[in-house]
């Protein structure tokens, strides 16, 4: 696999950066408000679970054809690419 340009790789760490961001400040928020709430728990860890199965999904290429499944510790989910 080529390398990608320097436009293309800089995008690509902003898009990643900024996934890695918007986690601290999930992180930082649920330390600081420490929700009661299940309605804000349950938000709190959908956002936690989508930012970092962005992340995974950008990292991992999943060509036409394949299948990738991500396990985490509660859950699993699997990415199916058709041709």
């Amino acid at each position: 696999m080529s390398k990608a340009s320097e436009p293309i790789e800089s995008l690509y760490h902003s898009v990643y950066e900024s996934l890695e961001k918007l986690q601290s400040q999930v992180h930082d928020l649920n330390e600081k408000l420490d929700p009661k709430d299940p309605a804000d728990i349950e938000k709190l860890e959908r956002t936690q679970f989508a930012l970092q199965l962005s992340k995974d999904v950008l990292e991992n290429f999943v060509a036409s054809g394949k299948s990738m499944t991500i396990n985490y510790d509660k859950r699993s989910v699997t990415i199916e690419v058709s041709k």
